[in-house]
């Protein structure tokens, strides 16, 4: 099985997300944050015990969503500004040893994306998203989810919700 760990939203905002995805017939997994990709992580899930380790010494972070862009015409989504998050990207990265994409890391949230033999509109949806989720809030990340993919070419389901422990008062 194939996984990935990600930062869940705040329940309206996915919820506006998941409606806008609907009328242009675009489903898939539910909107997150990415934290780290799929092909980064084992097919098992023997890195779970580091994770929970990583979790414990690190607390709940500020998350900032911002403005609609896109990768080209392939990906329409919400940049998202965090230096914590950035941090505790790298930090599972370091501790688990993983091998990072050739490409720079871009923290966002996926609104839609192409996909094979089904071409969307990326600007038509855009002016479509402007007007439903701009502005996009801001939040606290109090955990990270882990995601798994039940069967190949499925969408991938929360596995196990982790949470973030480290109290700052304590430091």
């Amino acid at each position: 099985m194939k996984y990935f760990i990600g930062l869940k939203i705040p329940k309206n905002y996915k919820n506006k997300i998941e409606m806008l995805r609907a009328e242009f017939k675009f489903y898939t997994t539910e909107p997150h944050i990415t934290l780290v990709p799929p092909p980064a992580l084992p097919d098992d899930d023997s890195f779970i015990k580091e994770i929970s380790e990583i979790c414990k010494k690190n607390h709940p972070f500020d998350i900032k969503l911002g403005q609609l862009c896109s990768f080209g015409n392939r990906v329409l989504y919400i940049d998202v500004y965090s230096p914590e998050l950035l941090n505790l990207y790298e930090t599972i990265f370091d501790k688990l040893n993983l091998k990072k994409e050739k490409r720079k890391f871009v923290p966002h949230l996926t609104i839609v994306k192409q996909r094979p033999k089904k071409h969307i509109d990326i600007d038509f949806i855009k002016k479509r998203a402007e007007q439903t989720l701009i502005p996009s809030p801001n939040f606290t990340s109090n955990s990270i989810i882990i995601y798994q993919q039940p069967k190949e070419k499925s969408i991938y389901l929360p596995y196990m919700k982790i949470p973030l422990e480290h109290n700052k008062t304590m430091d």
